[in-house]
């Protein structure tokens, strides 16, 4: 009995390990989406300047000429109000809130570096891509900037967005709500 058992751990075993192609690894698709990344953002000419925390990128688009006033620089606590439209590397669209002209924006609550909570009709309605804290902290009235997030900082693997796929995403801040 004791035989047959370890027989068939080593069967499983050895289909499981038979059945994982090389290109399946985790390892393996991790690398895939550093050379994607890395593609995008020569081809962009976005270099290791604009590189923060955890691997996001960041590279100012736009900045209002009275950005130097710290009372419309985001700051953890305050609430920001913006217009974006994330995509693939490849440039598909996935998910905006400004197609042929603006809709309503999203709030954001800044809870800290990399935490961001929806705010709905002034209630907390879920927390957003953590790659997007680090970027809007960067930010103030006015700036838009385009931001590249890797999965490890992105929402991926469910709907739309495949694992392992680095994100972009454009974001303009419309208001800072400072936090009293």
């Amino acid at each position: 009995m004791k035989r047959n058992y370890i027989l068939t751990i080593a069967l499983l075993g050895l289909f499981f390990f038979a059945a994982c192609d090389k290109n399946d690894s985790y390892m393996t698709r991790l690398e895939d989406e550093r050379n994607a990344r890395s593609e995008y953002l020569k081809k962009n000419g976005i270099t290791e300047e604009n590189l923060l925390n955890e691997g996001v990128y960041y590279q100012e688009l736009y900045t209002p000429e009275d950005a130097d006033n710290k009372s419309k620089k985001v700051e953890i606590g305050d609430e920001v109000v913006f217009y974006y439209t994330s995509y693939f590397l490849d440039g598909r669209v996935f998910q905006s809130n400004v197609i042929s002209g603006k809709f309503e924006p999203l709030t954001v609550r800044i809870s800290n570096t990399f935490t961001g909570y929806r705010i709905r009709k002034g209630v907390v309605s879920g927390t957003v891509i953590s790659g997007w804290p680090p970027a809007l902290l960067k930010m103030s009235e006015g700036t838009k900037a385009l931001v590249v997030i890797p999965s490890s900082r992105a929402r991926v693997g469910y709907g739309a967005v495949p694992s392992y796929t680095t994100l972009v995403s454009e974001i303009e801040v419309e208001e800072v709500r400072k936090n009293n």
